[in-house]
């Protein structure tokens, strides 16, 4: 006995040890500590020319802000939104989008099978036409998680050279949503390029995959539905393929603008000069263009007097793949189980904040977790040309049709343009598409998102919403009028804005037109019911309805603190 004792103690010590060893690997990375800010700010060119906080350069915004302050504010239900976005492609296409149950977003544990989180991409450039055509391709993504009421953006500023991280909280039917601009160091854990993020092929997580899409359809069976949020519950596997493109597309921006800044250094007009003649060159013939030609070479040189000795690293955009419904299934998803419980839906983070309830949740193995630091997809040197296809690939098949014939459809006239300009135009500042188009064609050209004078201030996640106390009327103004003249990024819709109570009052006595806006008594059915308040398609307006007698006397409150003034 003690022998067979003797024999089987080594023998149940190595199938432990051999347990132990199988068991999943998992990521004790915390996101809490993640998210800290770091105490030096770097020193390199393009951190002390582009903004690091949290909210945009001053007079630079989103492009999402500008969306919004161009088409008169945030518009409700989401597929409204999808829409919006849809009205600016000239041919009127749905954006790229996938569903996707069972995620790795600061908000996975609020969506599900039954309400996915829903990803959408913007994916064309419109031609110039007078004025230089909006160009969003892998410069707009939006995340929307119907169950925690709130979207994700991540969308491109032009003028500041860097993608904004932007929240919309409290995006629900009845609410007041807030625009506010993201937690960057939060945000930056998983997007570590300060850019896009999006999984390898084959896509497993996503509604492009025939078994995640079915376990959707079988969620919503009862509702005999064929879309959610209006995107199709079953889409092609080209579609997170095209996805993970614009993601590409977008995560090199910021490296761009490091290759323009840093790979130049700030006293390298002349290197700026000859990287854009040589973008523009390749951007005319990309299949003619010779990397080994004389013009190249002497660029590299030029780039080689001021490029980081360390280089300028690609951050890696893509995660590995994760297949969740084989995480459950066969012998894998036994000994998987025996390891990691499932998430209770809905017990995680409720928004973008709630780093504590998110660190509470089970880890995901350091492999699939988007929080593990993930070496660069590549480091370029200064003997690698990839600044030209960066800077090549900021402008349009439309700007380039529009720099020929201004310059009598020669691409010498072009380059010698370029080699005319000033040297300001080349000074170290972020590049940028808009600002080179008007420099080469020699007058500034109109563009939708540009201009922020007429935008009202961006606003930092984490500044608490209006506490009425004070003055109850406030309360029929939050429930019918907030959420549209509240936190509006058009300054000129945005005039229930404030601080207080009494600055949001002043504001509200101040717009006299609203008194005569609310008269639905006087108006209705005539010539001026068409500028009668809340909007007929809003939902405050089918609030408006269903409260009846009850809206009537809050109207009466509302019009009453305003002074009398017949503007129509």
């Amino acid at each position: 006995m003690k022998k067979r004792w003797r024999l089987l103690v080594p023998a149940l010590a190595v199938m432990l040890a051999l347990l132990w060893w199988l068991k999943p690997e998992q990521n004790s990375l915390d996101i809490t500590t993640l998210a800290k800010p770091v105490a030096a700010p770097a020193s390199a060119l393009s951190a002390r020319v582009i903004a690091q906080g949290d909210l945009p350069a001053p007079g630079t915004r989103s492009l999402f802000d500008h969306l919004l302050a161009q088409n008169d504010g945030l518009p409700y239900p989401f597929e409204k939104l999808v829409a919006l976005i849809r009205a600016q492609d000239p041919d009127a296409s749905a954006p790229v989008s996938v569903l996707i149950p069972q995620g790795r977003s600061l908000l996975k544990a609020q969506a599900d099978a039954a309400h996915p989180r829903v990803l959408l991409a913007a994916d064309f450039q419109a031609a110039n036409a007078g004025s230089l055509g909006i160009a969003p391709r892998g410069q707009l993504f939006l995340g929307f998680v119907e169950k925690a009421n709130e979207i994700e953006v991540l969308s491109y500023n032009e003028a500041g050279g860097r993608f904004e991280f932007q929240l919309v909280q409290n995006y629900c039917a009845g609410c007041v949503p807030r625009i506010v601009y993201a937690r960057r160091a939060i945000c930056t854990t998983c997007h570590q390029g300060g850019g896009p993020i999006f999984p390898q092929r084959p896509w497993n997580e996503t509604n492009g995959q025939a078994a995640t899409a079915e376990t959707i359809r079988q969620h919503m069976a009862s509702l005999k539905a064929e879309a959610y949020q209006g995107v199709p519950l079953r889409q092609p596997l080209a579609m997170p393929e095209r996805f993970d493109q614009l993601t590409d597309m977008g995560n090199f921006l910021p490296v761009t603008q490091r290759l323009w800044l840093d790979g130049c250094g700030e006293k390298g007009n002349d290197c700026r000069r000859g990287l854009l003649r040589l973008a523009l060159q390749y951007a005319d013939s990309p299949g003619s263009f010779d990397t080994a030609s004389a013009p190249v070479s002497a660029w590299l040189a030029l780039q080689k007097r001021w490029f980081p000795a360390a280089g300028i690293a690609v951050p890696e955009s893509d995660l590995f793949n994760r297949d969740p419904l084989s995480e459950r299934q066969g012998l894998k998803g036994w000994w998987h189980g025996l390891w990691v419980r499932d998430i209770t839906p809905g017990e995680g983070a409720r928004d973008n904040e709630d780093l504590e309830a998110f660190d509470r949740l089970p880890k995901l193995s350091a492999r699939l977790d988007p929080l593990t630091p993930r070496p660069p997809r590549q480091v370029i040197t200064a003997a690698d040309p990839d600044a030209i296809y960066g800077v090549a690939a900021l402008f349009t098949a439309s700007d380039l049709d529009t720099l020929l014939v201004r310059h009598g459809h020669s691409l010498d006239r072009v380059l010698a343009r370029v080699d005319a300009l000033p040297d300001s135009v080349f000074a170290p500042r972020p590049v940028s598409r808009v600002q080179l188009m008007n420099a080469l064609l020699g007058q500034d050209q109109s563009y939708c998102c540009l201009d922020t004078s007429d935008m009202s201030p961006p606003q930092a996640s984490g500044v608490p919403p209006l506490k009425i106390v004070t003055q109850p009327v406030l309360r029929h103004f939050e429930r019918y009028c907030f959420s549209c003249h509240r936190g509006n990024p058009a300054a000129r819709l945005n005039f229930m804005a404030g601080a207080t109570e009494a600055e949001v009052l002043a504001n509200i006595q101040a717009k006299s037109e609203i008194r005569d806006a609310l008269d639905w008594e006087r108006y209705e059915g005539t010539d001026k019911a068409s500028q009668l308040m809340p909007p007929r398609d809003s939902v405050q307006y089918r609030h408006w309805q269903q409260d009846g007698e009850k809206a009537r006397k809050a109207r009466e409150a509302m019009r009453d603190v305003v002074p009398g003034l017949f503007s129509f």
